[in-house]
């Protein structure tokens, strides 16, 4: 079972909150402020009182205003703090976890102390409230708890504007920092790989996900291939580009996708659409691009890395079947050599050539489901957002393991039984994540 994520939880409490405090805002506290004389529920009573002013209340308190205290306004009293505390505690998760888990951790600590001293306060509270039940001694601690609530509170809403403006400042001056230059960027997920690896669905998949913008560099060169095959020069449709272009009809056909491995290996065209993508992949928030050389040149210091991949035959099986979808007559044979003949094109051209980047995450669908791959893609990315929240000597263990089970990293049933292949892991500790099927769990 998947549990939520935070921002979901976030926005969950955050209207359990508000439909909360409005309901006291609009029913309870006037209520009972009117059956008190005027007089502010103690619990509002920041700066504190005396126990005389609180004898005053109470003793003015009628019957009605009494019940709705100690039944609704109770009832209230508990729920608002619950939901107030993990609102304040996972604004503070979210706004700090890129930064440092430390940071993060004490961030969702210091709204505890609020709570803490809000259901000291109700407890005392409602003692005072009970017929015959009044003393000074109790009022005077309510007190001190009503107080203390009050500072924790505003406490906690301060420390929390202190990362939302870091974020802020991020968003007008961090993203225009240059890549080239080595400078941090947003959280940035790269993914490369051949044609039919699987990559696309995997991007959008774990954007999704996260939350991430997604931008599918392939269908730049796409659109440009398309206006060659119009009539355009290549260079001069790739500086017209407009992201209209990407919207196309028709980018997704075998012309246009042998189009654009051909215009992709003319290295003004690739110069052209560089800043287009590296602008991208600066976005707060995050980012995933897919293309062939996102983690190689395009975004070198990329956050996370992957590189998707599969064998020919099962990606050649792939496209096959989606172009007799579209209607297309080729033969298995002919899309297995135009999968070759694309391979062999981007791998050997002399701008970007198709290959991993040295601390990519390799990942080989051929013998993988589409959940397998993106738990396997999802998994490698949460590795990376703990790097980047301070956990770089996790990251670095991980890199220097010399077999990584990725049974016990997904934990998916589907593929318990799955073993271990050394003999795949390639040299300066690059980390393969490849699961093969057992035998035994396929029924073959």
């Amino acid at each position: 079972m998947q549990l939520a994520r935070p921002g979901v939880l976030f926005a969950i409490f955050l209207c359990l909150f508000l439909i909360t405090y409005l309901t006291m805002a609009l029913w309870t506290a006037p209520v009972i402020a009117s059956a008190a004389g005027g007089m502010p529920m103690l619990d509002l009573r920041f700066d504190g009182y005396s126990g005389g002013e609180a004898r005053i209340f109470v003793d003015a308190l009628s019957s009605h205003g009494r019940a709705v205290y100690l039944g609704p306004q109770r009832l209230l009293d508990t729920i608002m703090p619950i939901s107030l505390t993990a609102s304040l505690a996972l604004a503070g998760f979210l706004l700090t976890r890129r930064w440092s888990l430390i940071l993060a951790a004490v961030m969702v600590l210091l709204p505890l102390v609020y709570f803490t001293f809000d259901m000291l306060e109700n407890a005392q509270v409602a003692v005072l409230l009970r017929n015959g039940a009044f003393s000074d001694r109790v009022a005077e601690t309510a007190s001190r708890w009503t107080v203390l609530k009050g500072q924790a509170l505003r406490i906690s809403l301060a420390v929390i504007l202190l990362p939302l403006a870091g974020r802020a400042f991020q968003a007008a001056f961090g993203g225009r920092q240059s890549v080239q230059k080595g400078q941090s960027m947003s959280f940035t997920v790269a993914i490369d790989g051949p044609a039919a690896a699987g990559k696309g669905t995997i991007a959008r998949a774990v954007a999704a996900e996260f939350g991430f913008a997604y931008l599918d560099t392939g269908l730049l060169y796409r659109a440009v291939g398309a206006k060659v095959l119009a009539g355009a020069e290549p260079l001069e449709a790739a500086e017209a580009l407009s992201p209209e272009d990407l919207e196309a009809e028709g980018l997704r056909t075998p012309e246009v996708a042998q189009a654009a491995s051909q215009v992709a290996a003319i290295p003004d065209v690739r110069t052209a659409l560089v800043e287009f993508q590296r602008s991208f992949a600066r976005r707060e928030g995050g980012a995933v691009l897919d293309g062939r050389d996102i983690g190689t040149v395009i975004c070198p210091e990329a956050d996370v890395k992957l590189y998707i991949t599969a064998s020919a035959e099962v990606r050649a099986e792939r496209r096959y079947l989606e172009d007799v979808a579209k209607g297309s007559t080729l033969s298995r044979a002919d899309v297995l050599a135009e999968v070759r003949e694309r391979d062999e094109r981007d791998a050997s051209r002399a701008t970007a050539p198709l290959k991993p980047a040295e601390d990519a995450v390799m990942i080989d669908t051929s013998d993988l489901s589409i959940d397998d791959a993106i738990a396997a893609a999802s998994a490698a990315i949460e590795a990376g957002r703990g790097s980047a929240s301070g956990l770089g000597p996790l990251r670095h263990v991980i890199g220097q393991t010399r077999i990584v089970d990725i049974v016990e990293i997904l934990n998916c049933p589907a593929a318990k039984g799955a073993d271990r292949d050394a003999e795949r892991l390639p040299q300066r500790g690059q980390r393969i994540f490849h699961l093969r099927r057992d035998r035994r769990i396929l029924g073959a």
